[in-house]
């Protein structure tokens, strides 16, 4: 458990919720109450499913055989796309983003690749795809546990996004040149069809546990439990610093909540369903969408604008998604400077169009 307290330790944007969290208390008063425990164990029981899928390597596995039908620069990147899309909706954002980066990034070293604007639109695929289903991204997962909605309902409200969402990215792939490539290399992991199975199982119990139809609490037990007996590695993968961030933002929005003139003002600024979309689009690229979501809920019934608004907040920014962060992240890790410069720059500028682009859409759709 060492490296999981070391990490926790080393995460700055945990620290920077602490001491935000910490700062808010000098506003208001927060109430214990007020932390979304659904949204908590939610979270930790889809992170310890994901983690295990990740050790078996279900997804590289997917990747690569995804690769090898590829022909040019264009289509390897139309197929890492299109599964960071497809799989941001059942893997999480986060996850496409961890497992596609090292795999994209180690494709364009072997075959001289462009990084930056391929990283982008990975980066893009992620936050639209994982849009699409109540347990994509947290903010989803915090938006059904508030408003006690359905899986049925959840999929009405998103599938527009998403379909939007799909042919913007498929144009956006266009850019790449169509050069040709050898064959994309093939690796070969090892076999888990049982432990796999076992995993989507827990998988799906913990999405009934979302939707209320089983005890949410006790099929995070469960998960946990055989997590651990599966794989005990992989436990310790889970980002548990991501709920301690979690439970920094419910006592930030808290204290927030319980401050008259701030209730007043965020209470003007989302009377109307226009008015909560474009406050959602706004906060989202000062304290990304997850903060974001988290606040603004508790202060207007305009479900479909709020999702609307935070959802495509992701977009813009590099601090309006966690998940541009984590990207990021990687880049720094996996390539050099000048890289990460450029995907800067590139990142922000096809951020800020798609943004203009897909607000605009949202606007009118709102309306």
């Amino acid at each position: 458990m060492k490296a999981v307290t070391t990490r926790i330790l080393h995460d700055k944007v945990l620290w920077i919720a602490a001491v935000a969290a910490g700062l808010s208390l000098f506003v208001g008063r927060p109430q214990i109450h007020d932390i979304n425990w659904t949204t908590i164990w939610s979270l930790l029981a889809l992170m310890v499913c994901v983690q295990l899928l990740n050790s078996y390597h279900v997804l590289d596995q997917l990747s690569q055989q995804l690769l090898t039908h590829s022909h040019n620069q264009r289509q390897i990147v139309q197929y890492t796309v299109l599964l960071a899309f497809v799989g941001a909706m059942f893997l999480t954002n986060d996850v496409a983003i961890l497992t596609l980066f090292p795999m994209y990034i180690r494709l364009a070293h072997q075959q001289h690749l462009p990084i930056a604007f391929p990283t982008t639109l990975i980066v893009l695929a992620a936050n639209l795809g994982s849009a699409f289903t109540p347990f994509g991204n947290p903010q989803n997962l915090f938006l059904v546990a508030h408003y006690h909605i359905d899986g049925l309902a959840f999929l009405k409200l998103s599938t527009p996004l998403m379909l939007i969402g799909l042919f913007s990215l498929a144009g956006l792939t266009y850019g790449i040149a169509p050069r040709s490539t050898k064959a994309a290399p093939t690796r070969l992991f090892p076999q888990h069809p049982g432990k796999i199975a076992l995993t989507i199982l827990l998988f799906g119990l913990t999405l009934l546990g979302i939707f209320q139809i089983f005890p949410l609490g006790w099929i995070t037990v469960i998960v946990i439990i055989s997590g651990w007996l599966l794989n005990r590695a992989a436990i310790k993968q889970v980002d548990y610093g991501l709920l301690l961030t979690f439970i920094c933002f419910f006592i930030l929005v808290s204290s927030f909540s319980h401050n008259a003139t701030l209730t007043t003002l965020i209470a003007h600024v989302t009377h109307t369903p226009v008015a909560s979309y474009l406050t959602g689009l706004t906060i989202s690229q000062v304290i990304s969408n997850v903060p974001a979501t988290v606040l603004l809920a508790n202060f207007t019934n305009h479900l479909t604008a709020l999702y609307w608004g935070v959802n495509l907040g992701g977009l813009g920014t590099l601090v309006a998604s966690l998940a541009n962060l984590l990207a990021l992240k990687q880049l720094l890790f996996l390539t050099n400077r000048p890289t990460v410069r450029e995907f800067f720059k590139v990142f922000t500028l096809v951020n800020l169009g798609l943004l203009v682009v897909l607000g605009t859409i949202g606007y009118y759709w709102i309306r």
